[in-house]
């Protein structure tokens, strides 16, 4: 018996330039499909320097959806998903929640209300366990007094968090991580704090589209971020409810993944979209060896972008090993 496939969907630190012109390299006029898809919603051209949140969400996202169809086309079926952040929005789809355009089409009122929203920054730490970074951020707070001004947003993995909150508060909190803990953090948001209180009046402007979004009844189970845990009686408004917390609440990654493999405790992950950060994290001191691979390898990373009518072959070698290393992997 095959064990359970499970898919990942990545969060907005899997933009990088070359999203759209790896999925050409391995099938022509998929990249150019998903690019035309997220201009399509934003309204416009995609910006390769990523300077506004709407690009950001919109390109990863008709990326991570591309990958999905070369994934299912390649026979892997998963049972079940998820997704870090945005990576919420490639769940929906995935599940039957959302049609394609519906979702690119809430992501892109999703990014608009991003960019007008509270400024800020974002940093990740590892390795530093929640409880450590929790209490840094408090007394950051404390001495700024300002009890928003920083806070853990993403509860990453056992061994990495990221915090968002001020500019001044994030940059006192990697200063806090190395002179008291050795932790070498690194910035991976500069204009926005997301997941956190400070940004919930973006939470308030997203509702409308939440609200007005083509809801359907999901076909597989629902696991929400800000939850960590599957979703008994989806409904629209539910869904709705939780996907507005999502906004300014923290991201349950960790749990999430820990509650899947508890109910699969021999599930294969597989992170379907742009680069390998939610493989690298998840298995990185964390997850089994063996268990988690990611689509867009290393191999398709160095392959040249072809925007012709034949495939990059190294690309295409590149995928061909990935995709019988996942199926030799659910077959042990």
């Amino acid at each position: 018996m095959s064990r359970p496939l499970v898919f990942v969907f990545p969060g907005q630190s899997s933009r990088d330039a070359g999203l759209f012109r790896r999925l050409d390299a391995l099938s022509p006029g998929a990249g150019t499909q998903a690019q035309a898809r997220a201009e399509a919603a934003m309204g416009r051209a995609c910006s390769a320097s990523f300077d506004h949140n709407l690009d950001i969400q919109c390109c990863v996202l008709a990326a991570s959806l591309a990958w999905l169809r070369l994934a299912e086309a390649a026979g892997l079926r998963a049972q079940a998903s998820a997704g870090l952040s945005l990576g919420e929005y490639a769940h929906l789809v995935h599940i039957g929640a959302l049609d394609e355009a519906a979702a690119m089409a809430l992501v892109a009122a999703r990014g608009r209300c991003y960019d007008a929203g509270p400024s800020g920054a974002m940093a990740a730490l590892f390795p530093m366990a929640a409880p450590e970074a929790q209490a840094l951020c408090e007394r950051v707070c404390l001495a700024q007094g300002d009890p928003q001004a920083v806070a853990v947003s993403n509860f990453n993995s056992p061994q990495q968090v990221v915090v968002a909150g001020t500019q001044a508060a994030v940059d006192a909190v990697l200063e806090g991580a190395d002179a008291e803990h050795g932790v070498l953090g690194h910035v991976i948001e500069r204009r926005i704090p997301m997941h956190v209180v400070r940004f919930e009046p973006v939470a308030q402007a997203l509702q409308p589209a939440l609200r007005a979004a083509p809801w359907q009844a999901p076909r597989l189970d629902y696991w929400p971020n800000v939850d960590g845990c599957a979703m008994n009686d989806v409904t629209p408004a539910r869904l709705q409810q939780s996907l507005a917390r999502h906004v300014h609440q923290p991201v349950r990654w960790q749990q999430t993944i820990d509650a899947m493999r508890q109910r699969w405790p021999d599930a294969v992950f597989v992170e379907v979209g742009p680069l390998q950060v939610l493989s690298r994290l998840m298995a990185r001191r964390w997850l089994p060896a063996g268990t988690v691979f990611a689509l867009d390898t290393f191999e398709m990373a160095d392959a040249p972008g072809e925007s012709g009518t034949s495939a990059s072959p190294a690309a295409t070698a590149a995928w061909g090993r990935r995709v019988q290393e996942i199926h030799d992997a659910l077959a042990r």
